[in-house]
């Protein structure tokens, strides 16, 4: 649980907010896993800035990222960050306005392999490795023609990947660039495919519709403008790419 400092206008100072429940799974840079298996990472650090900013608190709950999107929809849960906007989810994940972050999609493979592919048809003749419950870019999310292998994270994709259980994996080049860059054993040995989907992947907040939150919303979505003109969210993502965390 993050402990909060300031009072969300409208309640008194006697009363405690209600904890909101987010759920959320490994993603480094952005949820790592700590010691003991506490999460750490960039939206670890955003959660506890808007529990200072807002007097809100937020107890994080770790599944499978599938699992944390169909307790939104179910509304057992509040809150996700790190969420790509897509017309299915917004049927039942009411999203901020304003992103908060921007990645790239891109494909990974061995190098022997990586610079024969240089276009969106080539990937049809390759097993591709995703995420389940991932969304990525149009066409390749609803394209049912590739032959796409659906496991729970993303390290286990660039395992899978690097013992040769996998021909390709996608990913973004936010989290896997980290991975990459932080394990030795991955380095070198995993490369990006020549191919560069035309696409970009903003993260944003997002709600369930079906908890009445409007009050939370309202200041969640104008603290976080806040620390986006501010410079905050990049300041914090630079310590993570340098190396400081």
């Amino acid at each position: 649980m993050l402990a909060g400092l300031l009072l969300l206008p409208g309640f008194a100072a006697a009363e405690e907010p209600a904890l909101l429940r987010v759920m959320t799974d490994y993603w480094p840079p952005f949820r790592i896993a700590g010691e003991g298996g506490e999460l750490r990472g960039l939206d670890m650090d955003l959660l506890t800035e808007l529990e200072r900013r807002t007097g809100l608190r937020f107890e994080v709950q770790r599944a499978p990222w599938s699992r944390g999107l169909a307790a939104l929809e179910r509304g057992s849960a509040d809150l996700m960050t790190g969420l790509a906007r897509t017309p299915e989810r917004e049927r039942y994940i009411d999203f901020l306005e304003r992103p908060y972050f921007t990645c790239a999609p891109r494909f990974y493979s061995l190098p022997e392999l990586a610079e024969s592919v240089t276009g969106y048809p080539q990937l049809s003749r390759y097993d591709i490795g995703f995420v389940r419950g991932s969304a990525y870019f149009e066409p390749f999310d609803s394209d049912r023609s590739l032959r796409k292998v659906g496991v729970n994270s993303e390290r286990q994709l660039l395992d899978m990947l690097r013992h040769k259980r996998l021909q390709l994996v996608i990913g973004t080049d936010c989290q896997v660039g980290y991975e990459l860059l932080r394990d030795p054993q991955l380095a070198g040995r995993i490369v990006k495919l020549a191919y560069r989907p035309p696409a970009r992947t903003q993260l944003f907040l997002g709600f369930s519709r079906q908890r009445p939150l409007k009050p939370q919303r309202q200041a969640i979505a104008q603290a976080l403008g806040q620390m986006i003109d501010e410079g905050w969210i990049l300041e914090a993502a630079r310590r993570y790419r340098s190396g400081a965390q």
